[in-house]
């Protein structure tokens, strides 16, 4: 696993925010001069800054337009590198296998080499697999671990768990939830970010009814008292600074959490993780605050949403950049409530991309949705994001 970072990003952040993009669209830049609309700190100092975003989903128009870009998936999160970077480590869903050569049902199958999509070994919904050039495309993004354990995890049955599994390896990137056939290696990851070690540990409510021969993926409630016990040790261990949970659950394009989610949120964060962030319902959920009984204060992000998905409707296609600060507290490191930067996923003439909601067309419905959802407290625009990093959002004349 690469060191993680914080780089010094002005010329791709002033571009990304000031420049044409996809389509001949002219985007137009937040004023540096405006009040900020954050309510919550983000990247004090000292702190680990962590960054996380929804699903990774991939349906066939995402795969049909990544094959006709030069750059393959590269062009379609590229808008949102100088975001996803400014954090210490960020981490993202991937939903679904990205698994070289499986077909559907697990078996073995050939593509000719630079075909990332046929409509067979490369296909979407409902058995989704993936080129593994998606993985490269996402660390090169800002991505440093990915969570692998969801509905879609089994889909190309244990191969493709491997594979999937060998291909973020292969890329230099942590992965938590799922692992290979015989491995008896951890479900979580802990990676070095910030001068700490910060824990990742992701489970599914299901695999669609896709079986799990192997026990491949970590099962959020077949398996809860493993996911707490796990928690539980990680959080006494004293070489790790935080544990961040990422359950897949939850009740798809609903805006409100069911009671699971909220029984299984308050036992992590009971059994010592820092936050919780969750995955799958495919819309926003809401933010909430949590202190717990031995006083620690902690968060839930219930759903982040589609990161980048064809699913049209507004709530699906508007996601949020979550940001938070790990920051020492009396037990270890403690949560602080978190900033978010609105996204959208927009398709242009020119490609489909995700992008901060501010830069797209018909963006001001995406952040009035999130803001809805989420609270205006702690949304950043991109002057906000600028400033964060001590610049102008935009060069003069931008």
């Amino acid at each position: 696993m690469p060191m993680l970072r914080r780089p010094l990003l002005l010329i791709a952040l002033l571009v990304s925010g000031c420049v044409p993009t996809a389509g001949g669209v002219e985007f137009s830049c937040g004023s540096a001069d405006g009040a900020a609309i954050a309510g919550r700190e983000v990247f004090r100092p000292g702190a680990v800054t962590v960054a996380a975003v929804g699903d990774v989903l991939m349906h066939i128009l995402l795969q049909e337009d990544a094959a006709a870009q030069p750059s393959g998936y590269a062009a379609q999160v590229v808008h949102m590198a100088p975001y996803l970077q400014m954090a210490d480590v960020t981490v993202a869903n991937l939903e679904g296998p990205a698994a070289r050569n499986v077909l559907p049902g697990g078996r073995e199958g050939d593509v000719a080499p630079g075909v990332i999509y046929d409509g067979q070994i490369y296909s979407g919904y409902p058995t989704f697999n993936y080129h593994p050039s998606l993985i490269p495309a996402l660390r090169g993004a800002g991505v440093d671990v990915l969570q692998t354990a969801n509905n879609h995890a089994m889909d190309r049955g244990p191969l493709g768990v491997d594979r999937t599994l060998a291909a973020i390896d292969a890329a230099g990137l942590a992965h938590t939830g799922s692992r290979t056939r015989g491995a008896a290696g951890p479900w979580h990851t802990v990676v070095e970010a910030g001068g700490q070690r910060i824990a990742f540990l992701a489970c599914s409510y299901s695999t669609n009814g896709h079986p799990d021969p192997a026990g491949q993926i970590l099962l959020c409630y077949d398996d809860e008292a493993e996911v707490l016990a796990d928690i539980r040790a990680l959080a006494a261990d004293p070489q790790v600074g935080a544990v961040i949970f990422l359950p897949h659950w939850g009740t798809e394009y609903v805006a409100t959490p069911n009671a699971n989610q909220r029984r299984l949120a308050r036992a992590a964060l009971e059994a010592g993780a820092a936050a919780v962030i969750g995955t799958h319902p495919h819309v926003l959920q809401p933010i909430e605050p949590y202190r717990t009984a031995d006083g620690r204060d902690a968060f839930i992000a219930y759903s982040l949403g589609n990161f980048i998905a064809s699913q049209w409707e507004l709530p699906q296609r508007t996601s949020a950049l979550l940001l938070f600060d790990l920051v020492p507290g009396p037990q270890g490191l403690e949560a602080r409530m978190p900033a978010y930067l609105p996204t959208r996923v927009t398709r242009y003439v020119s490609g489909i991309i995700v992008q901060p909601a501010e830069q797209a067309v018909d963006g001001e419905q995406s952040v009035a949705h999130a803001a809805q959802v989420l609270g205006r407290e702690g949304l950043l625009s991109l002057a906000d994001m600028a400033r964060l990093q001590g610049r102008a959002a935009c060069p003069r004349g931008g």
